[in-house]
C-alpha cells in the first residue's frame, strides 16, 4: 500500500517478479486505500515516511540559518539527521491513524513499526492504543562489525544488547562462554589508533569510530549501531568536531555526510525503477537471494507457527531496564513464539549509561510526544509554545528571540501546511 501510485505499481512489479523468479507462490495485491490494505490484517508494518528527505532538508537549512546546526531535532543522544523527533508530527499522525485503524478492522494484527522516530512512535502506540505493536530496527547488528574488526567470528559469538532505540549498549560478549569484552579492549589499546589514522570511516562505519571507543571508556559499555552516531555535544558541536571524532566525512550525520547518502539515494531510487520498468532485469539476480538481516519475517514465523527465537525488540518496558518507566519502550533481546514475548533478563547496565544516556533521551521522548499532544489537543499556536519550550533548553539557543524566530520560521515550511 502506498499514497504514490506510480511508487505503488513499482513496487508491485518487483515484488511479484520476484516471487516468480524463486519460485514462490506468493499471492501480492497492490491497493492506494490504507483501510483496504488493513482489513483483516494478522501483521502491518508500517515504512511510512511522511513528507521525505526533501522537506526533512529544508528543516535542518532553516533552522541552521537560526543557528542550530543539523536541525533543532539534533539533541544529545539524537543527532541522527532523518530520526527527527520534535518537527515529524506527520509521522506520529500516520501511524495513530493505521493504529486506531488495526483497532477497527484488525483488533487481533499485530503492528510492526519500522519508521523513525521508533522509540517515540512505539512508545506513543503503547499508551495511546490498543494494538500489539512491536518496534524493529537492524542496527544492533554493529556489534557484527565490532567484533570482525577485533578479530572474531560473529558467527561464534553470543551478545546482549539493551537501552532505547538508537541508544543501545552491548551489556555482554562471549565467545565459548568467556568473556569477549578483552578482544575489544585489545584492539583499542594495540590497533584502533593506526586503524583511525589510515582508514577513512565510510557513511554507517560509525561503530568503529573514535567517538565509540570514547563512549565505552566514559560509559563502561561499548555503544552499538546508531548509538554510535549520537552521543552528546562534545561529538558534535561542528563539522571540524565531527571529523575529529568520525574520521574526514564526519560521519553520515554531518553535511558532507548527508550529501553523500542523498546521492547514493538517488542512485538506489534510479536502480528501483530502472528494475521495474525493464522486464528484461532479473530482479532476484539485482537484488540477491541471501537473507538481509532484518527481523520481520523471523518474527511473523515465531508468532504464526511457533517456532521460538531470540530476537532484538522494540517492547514494552515493564521493569526490563530500572530507571526508566515501565510503559516506554525499550530495545532488548525477546523471545517471540505465537503470541508470547519474554524479555531477556539484562546482564549488565551500569548506572553511569542509565543515568548519563538513556535518561536524558527518554527525557527528550517525552519532550517530544508533549510537543505533539500540544498539537493534538491545542492547535499549532500551542506546538509552537511546545516547541520554543524545548529549544530554550537547547545549549545552541542564546536568547528567547532566537528560539520564537526560528520555530515560527520552522511553520512557515510546507510541511506544515494541512495540504502537504
Amino acid at each position: 500500500m502506498d499514497i504514490s501510485e506510480e511508487r505503488l505499481n513499482a513496487a508491485f512489479n518487483i515484488a511479484r517478479r520476484y516471487a516468480k523468479e524463486v519460485g514462490s507462490d506468493l499471492v501480492i495485491e497492490k491497493t492506494l486505500d490504507v483501510v483496504e490494505a488493513i482489513r483483516g490484517s494478522d501483521f502491518v508494518i508500517n515504512v511510512a515516511f511522511a513528507g521525505g528527505y526533501h522537506n526533512l532538508e529544508l528543516m535542518i537549512e532553516t533552522a541552521e540559518k537560526h543557528g542550530y546546526y543539523r536541525g533543532i531535532d539534533a539533541t544529545d543522544w539524537n543527532m541522527v539527521n532523518n530520526y527527527n523527533i520534535y518537527t515529524c508530527y506527520k509521522q506520529y499522525q500516520i501511524a495513530l491513524n493505521i493504529a486506531r485503524t488495526m483497532e477497527e478492522y484488525a483488533p487481533d494484527g499485530w503492528l510492526l513499526q519500522v519508521a523513525n522516530p521508533l522509540l517515540e512512535v512505539t512508545t506513543m502506540l503503547l499508551r495511546k492504543t490498543r494494538v500489539k505493536v512491536v518496534g524493529f530496527c537492524h542496527g544492533f547488528h554493529g556489534y557484527a562489525e565490532l567484533a570482525r574488526v577485533c578479530g572474531l567470528d560473529p558467527d561464534k559469538l553470543e551478545f546482549q544488547v539493551a537501552g532505547l532505540n538508537h541508544d543501545i549498549w552491548l551489556t555482554s560478549l562471549t565467545q565459548d562462554g568467556e568473556d569477549a569484552y578483552r578482544y575489544i579492549d585489545e584492539w583499542l589499546e594495540k590497533d584502533a589508533e593506526n586503524f583511525w589514522k589510515t582508514y577513512i570511516l565510510d557513511l554507517w562505519e560509525e561503530q568503529l569510530s573514535r567517538a565509540a571507543a570514547d563512549m565505552y571508556r566514559r560509559y563502561g559499555l561499548y555503544p552499538i549501531g546508531d548509538t554510535c552516531r549520537s552521543g552528546t555535544w562534545v561529538y558534535h558541536k561542528d563539522l571540524k568536531t565531527k571529523q575529529r571524532w568520525y574520521g574526514p566525512i564526519g560521519g553520515v550525520d554531518s553535511e558532507i555526510g548527508w550529501i553523500i547518502r542523498r546521492l547514493r539515494y538517488r542512485s538506489q531510487l534510479e536502480r528501483f525503477y530502472r528494475m521495474a520498468n525493464d522486464p528484461t532485469v532479473s530482479v532476484s539476480r539485482e537484488l540477491g537471494l541471501t537473507r538481509s538481516g532484518e527481523q520481520f519475517v523471523d518474527f511473523i514465523d515465531s508468532v504464526t507457527n511457533g517456532v521460538e527465537r531470540r530476537l532484538i525488540l522494540n517492547v514494552r518496558n515493564n521493569g526490563v531496564i530500572p530507571g526508566i518507566p515501565a510503559d516506554v519502550a525499550v530495545e532488548v533481546p525477546v523471545y517471540v513464539s505465537k503470541e508470547t514475548l519474554r524479555p531477556e533478563p539484562i546482564k549488565n547496565l551500569p548506572s553511569s549509561v542509565v543515568k548519563f544516556a538513556l535518561i536524558p533521551r527518554w527525557e527528550r521522548m517525552e519532550w517530544a510526544l508533549e510537543a505533539f499532544d500540544a498539537l493534538s489537543e491545542g492547535g499549532k499556536q500551542a506546538y509552537r509554545e511546545a516547541l520554543v519550550n524545548i529549544l530554550l533548553a537547547d545549549p545552541r539557543t542564546s536568547s528567547l528571540e532566537q528560539a520564537i524566530s526560528t520555530v515560527d520560521a520552522l511553520l512557515k515550511l510546507p510541511y506544515y501546511r494541512d495540504d502537504e
